[in-house]
């Protein structure tokens, strides 16, 4: 079940009007937000045993991240993960005004996780929510810029946001786009424009778009949404392996080159790169890529299995032939003669790549369902279908 309606809301209106044309505030986007986010939800999701680390959960203080070790401990139990967020560290640098935040939240939540799959549905980009809970007047990040888009969602308490004016062209996850805390001041220019988020309010900002932000009222909690995107980048990372695997681009260069020399090596090298990446196998990867580039959101869906029954996967190199009046089933290797009562089950059932065994019984109601079963059973010991 959809909690935002974000496919009404935007497809119609936001994405043909507004994605990364500039910052969106939308009042109460979400009708009630404490079902989805709230101090005592995040209360039981902090809780979960064995879960959080150094790579998810992060502290920070009046715009300084704080050590790991400083709010962790190490606990002698069977686990793998042994130095965990130690209640009462945490909670003592949260009373003294410092943030929590937590990496790809919707791993614990199954509405959040709606979330990301609507985005990531509407958007063909990848999705990631991360919680941000902040004490009041107590600021977390100063003026910085993300190298993705972002839709925060704010969920508890208020939080004021402070827009600057200019935008980062294209920055990226990568050392010559970090700047010092005066820098970043520096290019975020004047501020424009305070939104002020409450529960059920959404903020979008574009890629690049400097901003901050600083709660007015203790324990606010919003989720930024981030929306990444295959770049070329990307592209250049995935054929490495392919560069690395060509000859000329293994040579030396000799000494005491002249500026000529040093040209025919680029122009080589140009020609070289244009080839790999022209090339047909590898355009044929880049397209694999983009289309698998959002995060694949798989779900346990139980009650469909309780209802459907088995779920079969069919062996589509198995073929039917017509040999005169006989309908034959196999391969290039064998075939066997199909009793025609079943022929029209095994046609319906090949038709498929993945079927569900209730599916099979409710297209053939007319036919006694000991038919079905049987031919389903002889299908199975004929690994057609598994």
């Amino acid at each position: 079940m959809r909690v935002t309606n974000f496919s009404e809301i935007f497809i119609k209106e936001f994405f043909s009007n507004n994605f990364r044309k500039g910052y969106v505030h939308k009042k109460k986007l979400i009708p009630e937000p404490k079902n989805i986010m709230s101090i005592k939800i995040l209360n039981d999701m902090l809780s979960v045993r064995d879960y959080w680390n150094n790579k998810n959960f992060k502290m920070v203080l009046d715009r300084k991240s704080i050590s790991y070790a400083d709010f962790s401990s190490f606990f002698l139990e069977h686990s793998t993960n042994n130095l965990r967020p130690d209640v009462d560290k945490v909670q003592n640098l949260i009373s003294r005004g410092s943030s929590i935040v937590l990496s790809e939240i919707e791993k614990l939540n199954s509405k959040l996780y709606d979330i990301v799959e609507e985005i990531q549905g509407f958007t063909n980009g990848k999705c990631q929510g991360n919680l941000y809970f902040s004490m009041e007047s107590r600021q977390a990040f100063g003026p910085h810029c993300d190298d993705h888009d972002v839709f925060a969602i704010h969920f508890e308490g208020e939080k004021v946001w402070n827009i600057y004016e200019n935008i980062e062209t294209n920055p990226i996850n990568h050392p010559m786009f970090k700047y010092s805390s005066e820098e970043r001041t520096k290019r975020a220019g004047k501020l424009i424009d305070q939104i002020t988020l409450q529960p059920g309010d959404l903020l979008y900002l574009p890629r690049g778009q400097y901003h901050d932000a600083l709660a007015s009222k203790n324990g606010a909690i919003h989720i930024a949404f981030g929306l990444t995107y295959f770049k070329p980048i990307d592209m250049l990372s995935l054929l490495w392996e392919k560069i690395v695997l060509n000859e000329y681009m293994r040579e030396d260069f000799k000494e005491n080159l002249t500026e000529l020399d040093l040209s025919n090596h680029l122009k080589k090298m140009s020609i070289e790169l244009s080839e790999i990446i022209n090339n047909k196998e590898n355009i044929m990867l880049a397209d694999k890529s983009i289309k698998n580039w959002p995060y694949k959101l798989n779900r346990y869906s139980l009650n469909e299995i309780m209802t459907k029954g088995k779920e079969y996967k069919v062996d589509n190199s198995i073929k039917i032939q017509q040999n005169g009046t006989e309908v034959l089933l196999g391969n290039a290797k064998s075939n066997v003669l199909i009793p025609s009562h079943f022929v029209e089950i095994v046609k319906f059932v090949l038709k498929h790549d993945l079927i569900f065994h209730k599916d099979i019984l409710d297209n053939f109601k007319e036919l006694k369902k000991e038919i079905v079963l049987e031919c389903l059973n002889n299908l199975e010991k004929m690994k057609v279908i598994t």
